[in-house]
C-alpha cells in the first residue's frame, strides 16, 4: 500500500516540476503563432489579401495560447 502512495507522490512531484516547462512552451508557441497571423495580415503582400481571414484565427490561436501560459492566482479571503 505505501509503495502505491508513493508511486502516486513520485507522480504529482513529476507533473509539477514540468508545468513550468509547458507554460513556457506554450508562451513561445502562442508567440509564433502569433507572429505568423501578422506575417500573412501584413498588407497582403505575401499570399495575397484572401489570407485575412486565416491570420486571424491563427492570430486568435496565438493570442489564447499565451494567455492560458499565464499562472492564475487564486484570491485570498475577501478579494485582498
Amino acid at each position: 500500500m505505501l509503495d502505491k502512495v508513493n508511486k502516486m507522490l513520485d507522480i504529482i512531484k513529476w507533473g509539477l516540476r514540468n508545468t513550468k516547462t509547458y507554460r513556457k512552451i506554450f508562451f513561445v508557441l502562442g508567440i509564433l503563432i502569433s507572429l505568423a497571423g501578422a506575417a500573412l495580415m501584413f498588407d497582403g503582400a505575401i499570399l495575397a489579401e484572401t489570407t485575412t481571414n486565416i491570420a486571424i484565427v491563427l492570430g486568435i490561436t496565438g493570442i489564447g495560447l499565451i494567455a492560458t501560459s499565464t499562472q492564475r492566482r487564486a484570491m485570498n479571503n475577501g478579494g485582498e
